[in-house]
């Protein structure tokens, strides 16, 4: 192993373990056993027999229904963890002043960003593994589901918290914790209510376009929400998206290089003292 690459991982493993460190860790831990117990109350539900009218429902279009929403809210929930986990998590050891105890040694500004950002990528990441996949894993013993659109969805959400992440943590250079909080708690939710608004729209009207606000979010945004949406749709089947999850991943692909890049660009700027 070259030294860079032995600094990056010695700088990531740091920053992993300093965010396990902070009380927010304790917080996620309390919400990854809150959610799998929903999870597990959701699927025996999406497992169930019910009847409308005296008419049986039949069990798998009840999970149609139930698996694509659990996944996709707790795969958002990934991306607010992330978010807030990077909200300072390099803005934090700059203002301490350690960071520039590691600059003062052969390690380049971009090798020292880059580990931070995967720190908070490895504890966000790793919830979301916990999360999704006790889910995945119910919803397809239970409710004999595809394993695929699980899959896809996992995938979907690494390249939405990295882009999150790297977003988030390179706005903290030039604002405050809690400003850059509120852009992460508020401004993903955002996203992906302008993301369902639309591709429903889309699912329903295909030539219909969304215009104002959610409109402008949908169509100028990273599709945090479509990439998701998309890839868990298969197991509705009533649902056909399979055309808008490869355009989404890619969009969404782009966001997350382009945050990274907007990061490395932003630390190369900022003052350290």
């Amino acid at each position: 192993m070259t030294a860079p690459l032995r600094a990056f991982a010695a700088l990531a493993a740091e920053a992993f373990r300093d965010g396990l460190r902070r009380r927010f860790a304790f917080a996620i831990a309390l919400f990854l056993l809150a959610a799998g117990m929903g999870a597990e109350s959701c699927t025996s539900l999406g497992s169930a027999s019910f009847s409308v009218n005296q008419h049986a429902l039949p069990p798998e279009v009840l999970a149609g229904f139930v698996a694509p929403l659990l996944l996709s809210w707790q795969a958002l929930a990934v991306l607010v963890i992330t978010g807030v986990i990077a909200a300072d998590h390099l803005a934090r050891p700059l203002a301490e002043g350690s960071a520039s105890l590691w600059l003062a040694r052969p390690v380049s500004r971009d090798t020292f960003a880059a580990a931070r950002l995967a720190g908070a990528l490895c504890i966000g990441l790793g919830a979301g593994v916990l999360l999704l996949g006790t889910s995945a894993a119910l919803v397809v013993a239970r409710q004999h589901l595809a394993v695929g659109p699980a899959l896809a969805a996992a995938g979907a959400t690494a390249l939405g918290a990295l882009a999150v992440g790297a977003l988030a943590m390179a706005a903290s250079l030039a604002l405050g914790r809690s400003a850059v909080l509120l852009l992460v708690i508020g401004g993903v939710p955002s996203i992906a209510l302008a993301n369902a608004v639309v591709l429903m729209g889309q699912l329903l009207h295909p030539d219909l376009e969304v215009g104002g606000v959610l409109g402008a979010i949908d169509r100028f945004g990273p599709p945090l929400g479509t990439a998701v949406f998309a890839a868990v749709a298969p197991w509705n089947p009533h649902v056909d998206a399979t055309g808008a999850l490869g355009p989404a991943l890619g969009r969404l692909a782009v966001w997350a290089l382009g945050a990274t890049a907007l990061l490395a660009l932003a630390f190369r700027h900022t003052e350290v003292e």
